[in-house]
């Protein structure tokens, strides 16, 4: 198994009074190595660390222990860096990775963050009933022109307002798919079910009241919120469907519904529900689960459906059979959960927000608040002019390449850096896609956009190690550990898993790998009792007799008598109380068979060979792999330890 000491990537809490120590040892050189210094602060940070993690007591005597691991583990990291480990693009590209993944928490903006988590909280709690009027608008059309489609919205408002009911008008409006089956209408739904925009027009719109026009990425909406409720939370049900197909005939469909009655009646009389769902549903991404679904909230699925399986109360209980669109069903509750607290809930929420368009805001939030403390400024009127000149249609084939240009004018400044139109042609170049339908005109604007936006975050990333220090100290944790990992895995583990060399290790050191104690013992079974007597007696007579021998006189006619030898260890339940036994011979009965034990020889001190010991063998190969290896780093690289400062930890420890 791989070994290495963790001193990297470990996170746990730090005491006020010692981070506040590690604060005032400020750049004090702790120790160098191959004279690159290495600070007092980042020790102790790591020391602290590493002690809390382990529950280890903080004193003299762990702190002496650990520098000597800090020494090893630098050691160790200073050889990666010598190997050039860190310049390897597989390396570099991986230990990105993990940096950007750190960055995240830092290229947010908390405040927003934490009042849309608390809104979809509350939201959460609170079940809005709606139906909707959309007008599309095509990808193709930006700016002014989406004006007449707003118009439009304005128009099927103006109409329910003044009296038309608004299904009627969403059935001669809408564009809406599904309109010519539901009127408009979404039925209940909660936070996490609609696009943001929509979701919160809905919740900001009172009961009866029908909202202006909203815009979300298919269009203008128009939304009549028809009641709220608490949420019913969530619901686990199975089903069991016959389909009934939309130009069924009247017999098919009475087909369908006598074939839901039969099952039905089946359940009543108490088939079991999951394996009639395996045998006859026919909705067949569930049938082979029993028939089960995923966890449901309003919204989720069709409202007949919903409906009726909102309405079972308690766990098992199992609905009549009703028709949706799809065709005739039953169902049974399985499980149901209501709201929890906010912090209970807070895990699902993330999960949610990163999926929603929430996590859009966020970022253009704190995108909003770099572009104030930074000063930035924009030229995308700029930008348009040049780009409509170098940018034709290939761009949506996914093959456009950067023309060479004769000016290269600024495009941008952030905190006094200047970002030119190449930067700007190189950002397109790596992250053209293919696309369908989209114009030029509004390909240029939304890139311009993208690009200001990312220079923007990675100029704040760039900044991130010298305005959060535990940042730094966090991603160079992720270095030196990744650095660690595969030095070691080429010195020692790679080494430990050679099989010629594991084998030579193990014949130098025979002698250390032997077993214990070890017994030797015969088991004889028999269902006669009076044959196991006389089995004990003929033991004690001559202990040396072939077991073959002993059982062949009762084994004439019949099997009566079955016997295996066995090689075990004290620890055997068989061998339990094995040093009180009479002539080294134990009777029992298990299972109405009788048994008897007995040893024929007890050795200490055997021998082992590799395949018995081979864990034991590899580990111990590994330490000597690991220790031979410190000692040539001790002696390649020269380490001095800064007395003074080692003493004024010491000393600041033990107050």
């Amino acid at each position: 198994m791989k070994k290495v000491f963790r001193v990297a990537i470990i996170t746990a809490g730090v005491l006020a009074g010692q981070i506040a120590y590690a604060q005032k040892q400020g750049s004090e050189t702790l120790l160098t190595i191959n004279n690159t210094p290495i600070s007092a602060d980042e020790f102790i940070s790591l020391y602290i660390k590493n002690t809390k993690a382990t529950g280890a007591k903080i004193d003299k005597s762990t702190l002496d222990d650990y520098l000597n691991l800090f020494i090893n583990f630098k050691l160790k990291v200073q050889a990666a860096r010598d190997a050039g480990i860190d310049t390897l693009y597989s390396f570099r590209n991986e230990y990105n990775g993990y940096v950007d993944q750190l960055a995240q928490s830092y290229l947010i903006d908390q405040e927003t963050l934490d009042g849309l988590t608390r809104e979809a909280y509350q939201r959460m709690l609170e079940e809005v009933s709606a139906s909707h009027i959309l007008i599309s608008i095509p990808e193709t059309v930006t700016g002014s022109d989406t004006l007449k489609y707003y118009q439009k919205a304005i128009e099927a408002r103006s109409k329910v307002l003044s009296g038309e009911p608004f299904g009627k008008v969403a059935l001669t409006t809408s564009n809406d798919p599904s309109v010519s089956r539901n009127n408009g209408y979404l039925g209940w739904f909660s936070a996490f079910q609609m696009v943001y925009p929509f979701e919160s027009a809905a919740y900001n719109t009172p009961v009866d009241s029908v909202s202006m026009p909203v815009r979300t990425r298919f269009g203008y909406h128009i939304i009549k919120v028809h009641g709220r409720r608490p949420a019913k939370g969530q619901i686990k049900v199975a089903h069991i469907m016959v389909r009934v197909n939309p130009n069924a005939s009247p017999q098919e469909m009475e087909n369908a519904r006598q074939k839901i009655v039969d099952i039905h009646n089946r359940l009543l009389n108490g088939e079991n529900f999951a394996e009639l769902a395996k045998k006859e549903s026919q909705d067949n991404s569930t049938a082979p689960n029993g028939g089960e679904l995923p966890w449901i909230r309003s919204g989720q699925i069709i409202p007949e459906f919903e409906e009726v399986a909102f309405a079972l109360k308690d766990i098992g209980d199992i609905s009549k059979p009703f028709q949706t669109s799809f065709g005739w069903h039953v169902v049974k509750l399985l499980d149901r959960k209501l709201p929890g607290e906010f912090e209970e809930m807070l895990p699902e929420i993330k999960s949610l927000m990163a999926r929603d368009s929430r996590s859009m805001l966020i970022r253009s939030s704190f995108i909003k608040k770099l572009k104030k403390e930074y000063g930035v400024e924009e030229f995308p009127a700029e930008s348009a002019k040049h780009l409509s000149s170098l940018i034709d249609s290939s761009i949506f084939k996914g093959n456009w390449k950067a023309p060479n240009i004769k000016t290269n004018p600024t495009l941008l400044v952030v905190k006094g850096l200047n970002y030119t139109l190449s930067d700007l042609l190189q950002f397109i170049g790596q992250n053209q896609q293919k696309s369908k339908g989209n114009s030029l005109q509004s390909f240029i604007s939304s890139i311009y956009t993208d690009w200001v936006n990312q220079t923007i975050i990675n100029f704040e990333k760039s900044l991130l190690p010298q305005k959060y220090p535990e940042f730094k100290q966090l991603a160079n944790e992720y270095l030196e550990g990744m650095l660690l990992f595969e030095i070691s895995n080429r010195e020692v583990w790679t080494k430990a898993s050679d099989s010629t060399a594991l084998n030579t290790f193990f014949e130098n050191h025979r002698d250390k790998y032997l077993w214990g104690e070890k017994i030797y013992y015969t088991v004889y079974q028999s269902a006669d009792s009076k044959i196991a007597q006389a089995l004990v007696k003929s033991l004690k007579k001559n202990p040396a007799i072939n077991p073959d021998e002993l059982v062949k006189k009762w084994n004439k006619k019949a099997q009566n008598v079955t016997y295996n030898q066995q090689v075990g260890f004290p620890d055997n339940p068989l061998l339990s109380g094995y040093t009180q036994w009479n002539s080294g011979i134990n009777s029992s009965v298990q299972n109405n068979n009788h048994l008897v034990v007995h040893i024929s020889k007890i050795t200490t001190g055997e021998p082992k060979e590799l395949n018995d010991c081979r864990a034991e063998v590899m580990a111990d190969y590994q330490n000597y792999l690991e220790e031979s290896w410190i000692q040539t780093l001790k002696e390649k690289y020269k380490v001095d330890i800064n007395n003074d400062t080692y003493s004024k930890l010491l000393e600041n420890l033990n107050k």
